[in-house]
Parts: structure tokens; C-alpha cells; sequence
């Protein structure tokens, strides 16, 4: 009896372990669930497409990879599309704002927003930020927006907010334009007494007489007859 029931127990229980088994290794060599698709890359932005985006985002450009352009490029990104949607035709600093602390205006600029071919900086200046723009002297139409129009001097930094890399670039660029004639400039105008070069300008009290004119007035005043007899005084001498 107690044979029987102790055979019928052990049976129970090797089933029992039969199932676990078969429950674990199915649980274990089921199919695992497929992982879900990573979605394709997108396409690598154009400048002109990257510019619009960062116009509209504010996003930051820290570690973006920085390439500056052909002047051939640039000069047809002045007169393209691209430009006018994003600039228009607004100066290419008007519209730039730069980070602020507790909103106070800075008084320098940056030293330079890229470096080893890479942005330094998460808000670049408004001429680094896009690769497309290069200050030359054969873009004629970057440079003027940087000249004020009634003093024909560079606009100051804290108006166009560009580092000084580019503000050094931007003095080379002009100097080139106006020795090759591509930029007119107004050479400032200097008043000169004329009196002090032109003596017949002079007024008759004003005028120094010549050495020549000394001689004759004081041969005609002493009637004088022979020059050896002419003397004259320090101060006609040196009058002239």
C-alpha cells in the first residue's frame, strides 16, 4: 500500500519536472521578438537648407563640421534664391542675435567661432554661420553692408556682431576693394591756408618782402650811386 502510494507520488512528480523542463526550454528557444527597423538616415543638408533650419530653430552649431567656400561659390550664393529667402534684402547681420547674460549688451566680440575645422561656438557670427559667405574683396556686395553709407567708415562690432576673425578679414577685404577700384571711397577734405605757400596772395601789410625788393628800397632811400656803399641791417636780412 504504502509501495503503491509512494510509486504513484514519485510518477506526479516526475511529470511535474517534465513540464517545467519543457515549459523552460520553450520559453527559452522561442523566437525572439524582431527588433523594430532603425529608420534611414537622412540625406546630409545643403548649406543653403541647413541655413534656413538654424534660422528657424536657433539650434546650436557647436562641433558642426565648418568648410568655407570658393569666392566663384559665394558670388552666386549673393544672387541666388537661397540668399534672398533667408536674408532678403536686409544687411546679413540685422536679423542676428547674440546669447546674452541677465540681458546685458556686451562690449567685445567673440575672438573666433571656428577652429580646426570645427564651430567653437553654439551661436556663430553672423558671416561664420554661414559657410556660403566670404568676406573678399571681389564680393563687393557683402562688403558695403558692412560700410556705413553717410561716413563711409566699417560699421562698429557691437552693431554687426562679427568675431574678430572676420573683422580683420573684413579690413583686408576693403583695403583690397578700394586699391583695385572696386569700392569708390571719399578721400577726407583738408582746408589749407594758400597764403602760406602763394606770398602774392597775401595782403600788402602782410607781405614779406624779397631780398631783391629790400635791396632796391633801401638804395632808393639812402640815393645810394655805387652797391659797395649798401649796408643792411640784421633784421632785413633776415626778414626774408
Amino acid at each position: 500500500m504504502l509501495s503503491s502510494r509512494f510509486l504513484s507520488l514519485r510518477f506526479h512528480s516526475l511529470i511535474n519536472a517534465h513540464r517545467a523542463y519543457l515549459s523552460i526550454s520553450s520559453t527559452h528557444h522561442a523566437a525572439k521578438p524582431a527588433a523594430p527597423e532603425t529608420p534611414a538616415e537622412p540625406a546630409a543638408p545643403t548649406a543653403q537648407s541647413a541655413q534656413l533650419a538654424h534660422n528657424k530653430t536657433k539650434t546650436s552649431l557647436k562641433g558642426t563640421p565648418y568648410k568655407v567656400t570658393d569666392i566663384e561659390t559665394s558670388l552666386r550664393y549673393m544672387e541666388s534664391d537661397a540668399y534672398k529667402t533667408v536674408y532678403g534684402k536686409d544687411p546679413v547681420w540685422k536679423n542676428y542675435v547674440r546669447n546674452r547674460t541677465n540681458q546685458r549688451l556686451p562690449h567685445y566680440t567673440r575672438d573666433f567661432c571656428a577652429e580646426e575645422g570645427l564651430y567653437v561656438r553654439g551661436n556663430p557670427c553672423p558671416i561664420c554661420r554661414d559657410e556660403y559667405l566670404l568676406l573678399d574683396y571681389r564680393n563687393v556686395k557683402l562688403l558695403k553692408q558692412f560700410v556705413n553709407d553717410h561716413t563711409g567708415e566699417i560699421e562698429p562690432v557691437i552693431k554687426t556682431s562679427i568675431c574678430q576673425a572676420q573683422l580683420r578679414n573684413l579690413r583686408v577685404a576693403l583695403r583690397k576693394a578700394y586699391d583695385f577700384g572696386l569700392m569708390p571711397y571719399e578721400v577726407p577734405f583738408r582746408t589749407y591756408d594758400y597764403r602760406d605757400y602763394y606770398p602774392e596772395l597775401r595782403e600788402e601789410k602782410d607781405r614779406t618782402p624779397s631780398l631783391l625788393m629790400t635791396i632796391l628800397q633801401t638804395i632808393q632811400d639812402q640815393k645810394l650811386t655805387n652797391l659797395d656803399d649798401l649796408t643792411l641791417t640784421d633784421e632785413q636780412l633776415h626778414a626774408t
